[in-house]
Formats: C-alpha cells, sequence, structure tokens
C-alpha cells in the first residue's frame, strides 16, 4: 500500500494536464513547470501507479486503460480541492487564475468566442481559457474524461446524467455564390433538392440533419463535396453552384468575409439548439457557475437582427 504522506500533490496536477494535453511538452506549460521537469514528474507516477499511464502514439501521448480508470478518480479529487479553496477565499474573476476548458461545436465558436474573450479580458484578465473542438460524436467522452468541464453543443440522445441549459436557438440557412441562379428568386423545396450541394459534418457523418426533413417530404438531395470545417466553404462555393446549408449565423459570418457569397432562406424551418452540458460534480463550483453564467449572459446578447429565439432551460 502507498503512503500518502511520501505523495506530492503537484505529481496529480501534471497527470491531470497530461490526460487534457496528451503532450508533455503542452501540460508543462499548462502547470508551469519546464519540459524535462514535467517528463521527470511522469516518470514519478508511473513508478508510483506501476504503470506506463501514456504512451507515445503518432498524434499524441494517450493515457493507458490504468489512466484511464485513475483519471475520473484524480480529476473529481483536484476538483474537489479547487472548489474548497474557491470556497475558503471566495472567487474573484478579477483575480482568478483559473485554468477553464470547454468544448465547442464550430458554430459555438464562430458565435461566441469574440465576445467570451472580450468578456474574460474585461473581468478575468488573469484567467486563461481553453477551446477544444467538439461535436456530438465526443461531447460525452470529453465531459467523462473530464479534458473539459463544459460542453457546447447538442446530442441527438437526451443525456439524463448531465446538466443542461439552452444558450441560444438559431436556423438553417443556405449559402450560396451570388451569381449562382437558384440565388435569384426564393429556394422551393424542390429546387433545393434538385441543386448540388457541399455538406459540412466535422464528424464525417453523412447524411446530415436536414435530410431527414426531405425524407418526409419525399425529397433527397445530391451530396457531391463534404468538408471538415466551415473554414474551407467560401473557397469551395468560389467556383461552383453548390449549395451548403448551415446554422445562420456561420451563414452570415461568412458572407461578410465574402461579398461574392450570398445568405438564402432555406425552403423548410430547421432550428439549430445550442446547449451546454455539464456534470453536477461541478454545480458547486463558484468558478464554474461564473462562466456558466457568463455563456448565458453572451447567449442573450447575440445579434437580434437573427431572430433568434433566446430562453433559459436551467
Amino acid at each position: 500500500m502507498k503512503n500518502i504522506a511520501s505523495l506530492d500533490l503537484n505529481l496529480l496536477k501534471v497527470f491531470d494536464a497530461l490526460l487534457r494535453e496528451h503532450s508533455v511538452t503542452r501540460a508543462a506549460a499548462a502547470v508551469g513547470l519546464s519540459q524535462p521537469a514535467a517528463s521527470h514528474a511522469l516518470a514519478r507516477l508511473r513508478e508510483l501507479f506501476s504503470d506506463e499511464l501514456f504512451v507515445r502514439l503518432p498524434h499524441g501521448m494517450e493515457p493507458t486503460p490504468r489512466a484511464q480508470e485513475l483519471g475520473e478518480l484524480v480529476v473529481g479529487a483536484l476538483g474537489q480541492v479547487r472548489r474548497a479553496l474557491d470556497l475558503s477565499q471566495g472567487f474573484d474573476p478579477a483575480t482568478t487564475t483559473r485554468q477553464f476548458a470547454v468544448g465547442m461545436v464550430e458554430h459555438a465558436q464562430i458565435a461566441l468566442t469574440h465576445l467570451l474573450g472580450e468578456h474574460f479580458a474585461q473581468h478575468a484578465p488573469n484567467a486563461s481559457l481553453q477551446v477544444l473542438p467538439l461535436d456530438f460524436t465526443n461531447l460525452l467522452d470529453r465531459l467523462d474524461g473530464n479534458r473539459v468541464t463544459m460542453a457546447l453543443g447538442n446530442l441527438r440522445e437526451p443525456t439524463p446524467q448531465y446538466r443542461r441549459q439552452l444558450i441560444y436557438q438559431d436556423s438553417m440557412a443556405v449559402l450560396a455564390r451570388r451569381d449562382n441562379k437558384l440565388a435569384e428568386r426564393p429556394l422551393t423545396a424542390e429546387g433545393y433538392a434538385t441543386a448540388r450541394h457541399l455538406l459540412v459534418t466535422p464528424a464525417g457523418r453523412t447524411p446530415g440533419n436536414i435530410d431527414s426533413v426531405l425524407l418526409g417530404r419525399n425529397l433527397k438531395r445530391r451530396v457531391v463535396l463534404t468538408l471538415a470545417t466551415y473554414l474551407a466553404v467560401p473557397r469551395a462555393l468560389s467556383r461552383t453552384d453548390l449549395l451548403v446549408s448551415l446554422p445562420r449565423m456561420v451563414a452570415e459570418y461568412l458572407a461578410r468575409l465574402d461579398p461574392d457569397l450570398v445568405v438564402l432562406d432555406l425552403p423548410f424551418e430547421r432550428p439549430v439548439d445550442l446547449n451546454m452540458f455539464w456534470h453536477p460534480r461541478h454545480d458547486g463550483d463558484p468558478a464554474e457557475r461564473w462562466l456558466r453564467q457568463t455563456l448565458a449572459d453572451i447567449g442573450r446578447r447575440i445579434d437580434p437582427r437573427l431572430q433568434l429565439a433566446l430562453r433559459d432551460a436551467s
């Protein structure tokens, strides 16, 4: 049996950082150590737990099954310590050096991060925020592994084990090249279905969420190009007559960047909810409560011309 009196709790901070960063160099930076010091800490952790813990793969350091088993316990313990310190000292955004980790789908990053960055700069200048990429296929994994304390996205299946709050509701729109003949008049469902389409699907999954609506109308669209990111959309549309269906906020953002693009109304309703998910273990953490309230407030500040239906769903 290991003697806890001989345990350096800073080792657990390195373990936590390795779980999140999958890199010794990035983990070292996250906890304020040199790279050699972090490597030495990993060696001590391996000795302490009698396991390799993290193995080097081409895409980064991956946790072993033993490390995954330990992860929730270690991360939970560190979270309890942080909460105890916050409760004893009081959480003050103006002075905190807290490192927040949030997962976001790409359309949430486009909609929120400029306002979130501004809020941090004004109200929590010493804190840091790490935004990790997210989609519905890895949202729960990010939360379960505690790589993020909060996830902004949506799920196809309900998640009763997690808290959830609606941040905003957008709608789908269509983006096309301005001189596309289909942009000359309002789209019909039949005209939309017979067009050639570009699909953005970070998870690489097809069909998209619009195809079920078309199926209910006995229609089917033809997807001829699939991309993983919205960033590539303007270039892809610049020399084609493709249509792409996007959350309206993303479509209008891309159209502002490229005057050769135009936003069209989708010929049927398709809402896009952005929900915030978190584990109940973070309910009592004042720093996490502050961040959740910040995100809820930012959701209410979204440009009203987008005609979003903003509401709380506490």
